[in-house]
């Protein structure tokens, strides 16, 4: 006559494949966040070959930022100069297109547009581990003003607002830059553009980042979002809550595009804290290893 299990093996058996669990799901999600990380270190390299391309065909000077059309908030279908809104116009709608895109965001182009003939490919600029990752137009419409909804062409990397200036300001030589395998380009954020924790005024440069919001601005770095909106109202993240959500893109790390246009991963502490000084000179931040005034 075959033997049965007792109830006492079975609930070994089940404890033991609960141990084992236990042990191995931890692991299971470690090899897949690495995974993410080597995806988006492989988008990052992408789009800095597509930067390198774009210099190349530019005498090797940088964009600018973003580009605002003429017609500002008042443009119209016709002369709204956002490329990535006439192209939802066309494929699904003047209503749809004025929805996820808000008036500020339709007539400005920025670096994800700018780069587009030499990327061909929004996904690239989704990070696998960004939340409501988007590209070309926000189709969730979470955290951000209604107005600024799609600002910034791309949620998921930042410029480094040292070496690609404002608006107003001149765009950058390539060659101008005394070590371009030590100074930052792009990074993981939640913003187009973005800076360290603690930013100077550069003896290379007249512009001054200690105004407006600027100072703030490493709250983009990661996952964090300076210019949170929740409930009609600015939620900006507190500083503790602004680092926690940094650390949370690849656990504790961020992909960064280097002005060579290779790509690294950085401790996210090293990123936000970081930057020029009066005493530090070869600050990655700092295109031209001046340091601060």
């Amino acid at each position: 006559m075959k033997r049965a299990f007792t109830l006492i093996e079975l609930l070994v058996v089940i404890a033991i494949i609960a141990i084992l669990a236990a042990i191995l799901f931890p692991v299971f999600a470690q090899a897949k966040l690495a995974a993410k990380k080597t995806a988006g270190l492989n988008q990052v390299k992408q789009i800095g070959t597509a930067m390198h391309i774009y210099l190349a065909d530019y005498d090797d000077m940088f964009f600018a930022y973003r580009f605002n059309g003429t017609a500002g908030l008042g443009c119209t279908v016709a002369n709204c100069s956002n490329i990535d809104y006439q192209k939802t116009v066309q494929s699904q709608g003047q209503a749809f297109a004025d929805t996820v895109f808000g008036t500020r965001a339709r007539d400005v182009n920025f670096h994800k547009q700018i780069l587009e003939p030499y990327h061909k490919n929004n996904d690239l600029f989704k990070a696998p581990t960004k939340p409501s990752a988007w590209a070309g137009y926000d189709n969730f419409g979470t955290d951000t003003e209604p107005q600024f909804r799609s600002y910034g062409g791309q949620n998921s990397y930042g410029l480094n607002n040292y070496l690609f200036q404002p608006i107003s300001g001149s765009v950058v030589s390539a060659t101008a830059i005394e070590d371009v395998s030590n100074t930052v380009a792009m990074i993981d954020a939640s913003y187009y553009n973005v800076l360290p924790k603690f930013p100077c005024q550069l003896k290379s440069s007249l512009w001054n980042p200690n105004t407006s919001s600027y100072p703030r601005y490493w709250k983009n770095l990661g996952n964090s979002y300076l210019f949170r909106w929740a409930g009609g109202a600015a939620n900006e993240p507190s500083d503790a809550e602004a680092e926690k959500l940094i650390e949370q893109r690849y656990n504790g790390v961020l992909n960064m595009v280097r002005a060579d246009s290779s790509a690294k991963a950085l401790n996210w502490k090293k990123v936000v804290f970081e930057g020029p000084t009066t005493t530090k000179i070869d600050s990655m931040w700092d295109p031209f290893k001046q340091g601060c005034l």
